[in-house]
């Protein structure tokens, strides 16, 4: 039998002000770890991404979920 791990996140997104001439500006978020409460606030997606890496294989989460990946 094999073992399964959970991992899951909320993530939040706020904008403080209507940037309506710079798309993507005044955006921020905070991606929360739910099993362990543990969060982050960020800027960028790359943050975001970084920190759910540290719960999560995502390079190969396939494999380390020991599944082989789908190739089309």
């Amino acid at each position: 039998m094999t073992d399964t791990t959970i991992a899951s996140f909320v993530v939040r997104f706020t904008q403080e002000t209507p940037a309506a001439d710079l798309p993507g500006a005044g955006w921020r978020g905070v991606v929360q770890h739910v099993q362990t409460s543990e969060q982050v606030r960020f800027t960028r997606i790359d943050d975001a991404l970084r920190f759910i890496g540290e719960f999560v294989d995502l390079h190969n989460p396939l494999q380390s979920m020991g599944e082989e990946p789908v190739r089309e």
